[in-house]
């Protein structure tokens, strides 16, 4: 009905090439992809056992655990991990030397191909069988070819996945408040990955041939942190002085290849069997990092506290003369519910703080060796030799980025700290961002590793609340609430009109405006977008754009409340964001996709379009043929307009767990120490008016966060 509608609305005639679906292939026929491709069942398996033990000088843990997970979409897809850890600690007789170690192994096995194959849910429902008589997969009927999702199912991914990771920890008493520390770790990371594509995978039409992508990466760090902490108290003053420093270092090495021209499917495992080769990255990165700091804490009666910090950061991943960076922080606290006045005349308050901190702080999380020249080989080779193109350009001045925080709070307890409040104020600014600046295309390059010439500043409340409801002998409720409200906006940037970002941002307002045309609804006349044409001048192009709104959220939190009686327990925990998105009509009306008219099926709500003159409706006529007015409202501007963005706030049921320990004197003939069994559910409802799959993804054809349920039993000997 919505293709023959159309087709209709564009005056054109359908034929065997324009729509196979209707007149080649069966009208009849309807497959539900939505529940065919992500409407299974994932399962998880979760098992973990320890043993622990020792004396008062030396205690140890022994544990180890198996994971194993499946998803919802079609074919025998897993994740098998297992894993090992074991913990040490041991102190000294006359308790001046302390060591505690621990190290962690994981062997993980995944076979889950990363391909999302949500994007084909709106395949049209009469698409031909996907199997045809012999069980091979179908690619085509009456010489119409269609690609087919379950191809994937024959394209084998296989990642192996082993990781060590260890740290130990020394502290020892040289003299009466003096202690020498040292913190070391080590991480080391081995992947192994292929994805083999047999020629059965690939549509014949295109004459295919087996190929396979292979991938290894090796990853390592350690770090080294030794410390000194002398504590003196004199009196009602308590001084606490900490020097330390910080060296570490990682190494990653990465190499990926694109193998094809097999003879045989059976061979795509192996790389030597391959006519032909290329090499997709190989890359070997080197990170060091080192940081001298120090810290004076002063406690007066512990009543007022002064918190002195600073330190000197130097990072590999700047170029010579930019390399280190001075950072500090002065906080103050005064606990004015230790003021006599207080305790004798509020005798509801148990506990009152204010407190407040400045500082500032570095970042240098971009990738490595960005300040130098990067060259790449060609593809074309000049005399037998392979060429060289420059393929980044190199910036040798950009610096660590800057941020800068100040936080005020308030921290209350009433009635024995039954009603905790804390009450908190941030604003932080943060300036020379390390990103990806836009260059103009006649530099050659599309961008550039740059301090960005701008501020931008987001300060926020947060408010957090804990009450012990009732606390009696079977029964107790308890009570966590929390809420954020923050704000974001530019606050300088230089050169803002001449730079390549003039389009984007707006000085005053926060960095995810949204720009684009002011949707005006359906034309009742003839069923077309409408957009506002705001310089008048009878045309709709980039220069109509308008503030259509911004994506920061306007507020989010959380609410868990725990109950206990006698051996039961519950929680429960609800999510709340109150926010502006991408509705339904983003993922409907995305040019890359079918629009509504075209050969792929849509949401119900697309029942409610225009259909004739005098219609009202916020969804246009069907249509089907490029360079018609409708094709190209909905291909050309609606995309970039405020007709796909809505409400997407929402109130989630996030986990739900019910509990039951088995009382003690029902245990002691098993000699078991205790036993509980436990029921959980996460995402189990969502309360919103938001239109489209789900208000957080906001995105029809990508997975929505899954309902999980998970039952379980835990014992202790």
């Amino acid at each position: 009905m919505m293709r023959e509608e159309a087709f209709k609305n564009d005056g054109v005639i359908p034929n065997v090439n324009n729509a196979p679906d209707l007149l080649v292939w069966d009208t009849t026929r309807y497959t539900n992809f939505e529940k065919l491709l992500i409407g299974g069942t994932a399962h998880t398996t979760n098992a973990q056992a320890s043993i622990s033990g020792g004396n008062e000088q030396t205690q140890f843990l022994l544990s180890g655990g198996y994971n194993h997970q499946t998803t919802v979409l079609p074919g025998n897809l897993a994740d098998n991990r297992g894993s090992f850890h074991v913990n040490v600690n041991h102190r000294s007789l006359n308790k001046r030397f302390n060591l505690a170690f621990s190290a962690f192994y994981v062997s993980d096995n995944d076979n889950i191909n990363a391909t999302d194959i949500t994007s084909f849910i709106n395949h049209s429902p009469n698409t031909p069988a996907l199997y045809d008589s012999t069980g091979q997969l179908n690619w085509q009927q009456g010489g119409v070819a269609f690609d087919n999702p379950l191809s994937y199912l024959l394209s084998a991914y296989m990642a192996q996945t082993n990781n060590l990771m260890g740290h130990l920890q020394l502290s020892y008493e040289l003299l009466p408040g003096l202690t020498l520390k040292a913190s070391t770790g080590y991480n080391t990371l081995s992947l192994k990955e292929i994805n083999t594509n047999p020629v059965t995978s690939q549509n014949p039409i295109y004459n295919p041939q087996g190929y396979s992508q292979f991938g290894n990466n090796s990853f390592k760090s350690w770090i080294v942190e030794p410390q000194m902490e002398y504590i003196k108290e004199a009196g009602k003053l308590r001084l606490d002085l900490l020097l330390g420093g910080t060296w570490q270092q990682t190494m990653n090495d990465n190499s990926s290849f694109f193998a094809y021209g097999y003879s045989n499917d059976e061979l795509l495992k192996s790389i030597s069997a391959a006519s032909s080769l290329s090499v997709i990255g190989d890359s070997y990165s080197q990170y060091r990092y080192q940081a001298s700091f120090g810290r004076l804490n002063l406690n007066w009666a512990n009543t007022y506290i002064l918190n002195v910090s600073g330190r000197r950061d130097g990072s590999s991943r700047f170029g010579p003369g930019k390399r280190f960076g001075n950072f500090g922080a002065l906080g103050a606290a005064w606990l004015f519910s230790n003021e006599k006045f207080i305790k004798n005349n509020l005798h509801f308050l148990s506990f009152g703080k204010l407190r407040a901190s400045y500082g500032n702080t570095g970042n240098d999380q971009i990738p490595d060796y960005q300040y130098l020249d990067s060259w790449s080989s060609t593809a074309y080779p000049y005399d037998g030799i392979a060429g060289l193109y420059p393929s980044r350009l190199f910036n040798p001045d950009y610096s660590w980025e800057i941020n800068r925080k100040l936080e005020t709070a308030i921290e209350l307890g009433f009635f024995k700290d039954n009603l905790q409040l804390s009450v908190s104020y941030f604003r932080n600014r943060s300036s020379n961002q390390l990103i990806q600046y836009r260059l103009p295309v006649q530099t050659g390059f599309t961008n550039i590793i740059s301090n960005f010439p701008a501020t931008v500043q987001n300060t926020g409340w947060e408010i957090t609340l804990n009450s012990n409801n009732i606390t009696s002998g079977v029964f107790t409720w308890t009570t966590a609430f929390n809420l954020t409200i923050p704000k974001n906006k530019l606050i300088a940037f230089p050169g803002l009109a001449t730079s390549s970002y003039s389009g984007e941002y707006i000085i005053g307002q926060p960095l995810s405006i949204i720009r684009g045309y002011q949707y005006l609804g359906v034309n009742p006349k003839t069923g077309i977008f409408k957009f506002r044409d705001v310089n008048n001048d009878g045309i709709i192009n980039f220069q109509d754009y308008v503030t259509l709104g911004n994506l920061d959220p306007k507020f989010y939190g959380g609410l868990n409340n725990n109950f206990t009686y006698k051996s039961f327990g519950l929680t429960i925990f609800f999510e709340f964001r109150k926010q502006w998105g991408k509705n339904y009509l983003a993922s409907v009306y995305n040019p890359y996709v079918y629009p509504p008219g075209t050969m792929g099926n849509q949401p119900v709500a697309l029942l409610g379009r225009w259909q004739k003159p005098g219609d009202k409706s916020s969804l246009q006529q069907f249509t089907t043929t490029p360079g018609t007015a409708a094709y190209n409202a909905l291909n050309n501007f609606v995309y970039t307009s405020g007709g796909i963005y809505g409400d997407a706030s929402f109130i989630r049921l996030k986990t739900i767990a019910l509990s039951y320990s088995i009382p003690q004197d029902l245990l002691k003939k098993a000699h078991v120490a205790s036993t509980n069994i436990y029921l959980q559910a996460q995402n189990l409802l969502t309360f919103t008016h938001y239109q489209g799959s789900d208000p957080e993804t906001q995105n029809l054809y990508a997975l929505p966060p899954l309902r999980a349920i998970t039952a379980g039993i835990q014992f202790t000997f």
